[in-house]
């Protein structure tokens, strides 16, 4: 028999749900002292901590989840720089580095990615995968090996991402109706300039093609600085049009916060009404879109989160790329993506909405099957960091320690 394990510590209010007949005591900070007791994996027990006695010294959340990462072209900045740090060179330097990718390559980096990313406190993670003419068409069955290998530990999804023509081919049609049983989900990429009525054309095509296998949609869109809103636009056209029901998700949106505010919050209505989920990627976002080598430039383009919340679409706030031509930095850790993109946006950390983006809405959009709250019954899947303030955990090098069904991670 397991014996019952306890951990005191500060856990945010918007993170816990609790009998009502606890009174807890929340600080200034968003936090409150709770005993979580563990056992079989599990959480049994959760109690309040009484205001006279100490603070807990450590804060704790739930495993994280990564909505939006690239395993293929992880680590490989070394080798392919973007020097230039803009996205037209990101877009070459990439295609360069696809002539030189094997399935032996892509495996490694996914499994150095997953190794971190389970270390540095991660539960699940969304993973777009390129599709090029040169690839070995037997990277698939690896990858889902893969995601076997680690689903004790780690909920992984794929999302094969290709331009819109691809799904158009007889190529594209067979992977698509060859991996539907694998919880494949369709990818592509819309940013313009582009024909509409082409654009149009192809949209639909995708989406009648994951209607009839039942396969989520996820679309790189409106990763721009210009034409503000133009990918979405069609989307909505074209989804006013066909009766679809399929989940789709629309990662960055960025050019739409150029837009006036009446006409932001406009389409963040119909994309609410529609459904659609959507993914901002700051830092991928801050670091290439409307780049002048020459002067700095307080105009940065993401997707408007806040407004979007107030429209009630479902925001998760995603990493994006590691050390690959796209974005230089990173190492698939949850702290380091909070402690750069909550000031970055001015997202308040105490503030439910902000650490929804965080925790419940990327658990949401992966269909997981524990949204991240803390209540008695959720899995024993923790990060608790060394910390009593969130200064502490945006401020310092934080200690950590990764529970995983009640037991420390090693």
């Amino acid at each position: 028999m397991n014996k019952l394990k306890e951990i005191s510590a500060l856990v945010p209010r918007s993170l816990i749900e609790i009998d009502k007949n606890f009174n807890l005591e929340v600080n200034k900070e968003g936090f409150c002292s709770l005993s979580i007791f563990m056992e079989e994996g599990f959480v049994s027990n959760i109690q309040p901590i009484a205001s006279n006695s100490s603070t807990p010294n450590q804060i704790l959340f739930p495993r994280f989840v990564e909505p939006h990462a690239h395993f293929d072209k992880a680590f490989s900045w070394v080798d392919f720089p973007n020097l230039k740090s803009n996205y037209e060179n990101a877009l070459a330097v990439n295609l360069e580095e696809h002539l030189t990718r094997t399935s032996e390559k892509i495996i490694n980096r996914a499994e150095e990615s997953i190794n971190l990313a389970i270390k540095n406190g991660y539960r699940a993670i969304r993973s777009h995968i390129d599709i090029y003419s040169s690839q070995d068409e037997d990277i698939w069955s690896k990858l889902f090996n893969l995601k076997k290998k680690y689903a004790n530990i780690l909920t992984l999804q794929f999302v094969g991402l290709a331009p819109l023509e691809f799904w158009n081919t007889s190529k594209g049609r067979l992977l698509a109706e060859k991996l539907s049983s694998k919880e494949f989900i369709l990818g592509g990429v819309v940013v313009p300039p582009f024909k509409k009525r082409y654009l149009n054309n192809l949209l639909s095509n995708m989406l009648l093609i994951a209607e009839n296998h039942n396969l989520e949609i996820d679309l790189h869109i409106d990763e721009s600085s210009s034409e503000p809103a133009a990918g979405i636009k069609v989307l909505l056209k074209v989804l006013d049009n066909l009766e679809i029901k399929i989940p789709i998700t629309c990662s960055h949106l960025s050019s739409i916060l150029s837009l006036e505010e009446k006409e932001i919050l406009k389409i963040g209505k119909k994309i609410s009404d529609k459904k659609i989920r959507v993914v901002a990627l700051p830092l991928t976002n801050f670091w290439l879109l409307n780049r002048n080598n020459k002067n700095t430039s307080l105009n940065r383009n993401v997707a408007p989160i806040k407004q979007f919340q107030r429209c009630f679409v479902d925001v998760s706030i995603g990493s994006d790329n590691v050390q690959d031509p796209w974005y230089a930095f990173g190492n698939f850790d949850p702290i380091y993506l909070m402690s750069l993109a909550l000031p970055m946006l001015q997202l308040n950390p105490w503030e439910r909405l902000s650490l929804s983006a965080l925790m419940s809405a990327p658990s949401r959009l992966m269909n997981l099957p524990w949204d991240g709250v803390i209540t008695k019954g959720c899995p024993a899947d923790f990060v608790v960091l060394e910390a009593k303030i969130w200064a502490d955990i945006f401020s310092s090098n934080v200690k950590r320690k990764v529970f995983i069904n009640g037991k420390v991670y090693k």
